[in-house]
């Protein structure tokens, strides 16, 4: 029964690591799923609503929102927002509390901050203007770059020790 046991321990010593690694993948894989969600279904919306819309983004959550279009009856041309969200089109999620939200350091070359507080705005008809984003999880990180025409994900890398 002791031999049971000590066998049964030593494998569960091997696989700890390997589940830990599964788990932070996961995590990781769920915020970059929600977030790619978020960004197709803003170009989207934007499209189809003929309005712009709006994600909102801070290090710990993502908030997309349909955005005020201002029209102006002289010029049928003008396409801007007074940037003011519309009462009840909030969607939100919180990034996974072990996650964090890195941009492209527009300073150093390779290097990755906290994403600032700041906006994606998406107008009817126009590209995907997301940028490259990182989440990072303690060592273990996944970039995403999204595709300007779809807002899918165009290309995603992934490093977990």
């Amino acid at each position: 029964m002791c031999v049971v046991l000590l066998i049964m321990g030593i494998l569960l010593g091997v696989s700890m690591p390997a589940m830990r690694s599964a788990f932070t993948e996961q995590g990781m894989r769920d915020d970059s799923r929600q977030l790619a969600l978020m960004v197709r279904t803003a170009m989207l919306q934007s499209d189809e609503q003929r309005r712009p819309y709006a994600i909102d983004l801070t290090g710990t959550k993502a908030t997309l929102h349909a955005l005020k279009p201002i029209s102006d009856a002289n010029d049928s041309t003008t396409d801007t927002s007074d940037e003011t969200p519309v009462s009840g089109s909030d969607v939100s999620f919180n990034f996974d509390s072990s996650n964090k939200l890195l941009v492209a350091d527009p300073d150093k070359a390779g290097a990755w901050i906290p994403v600032p507080s700041t906006s994606w705005v998406f107008q009817p008809g126009d590209l995907c203007h997301v940028p490259r984003v990182r989440l990072l999880r303690g060592k273990a990180w996944m970039e995403i770059s999204f595709n300007a025409l779809t807002g899918n994900v165009e290309d995603e890398t992934t490093y977990f020790p």
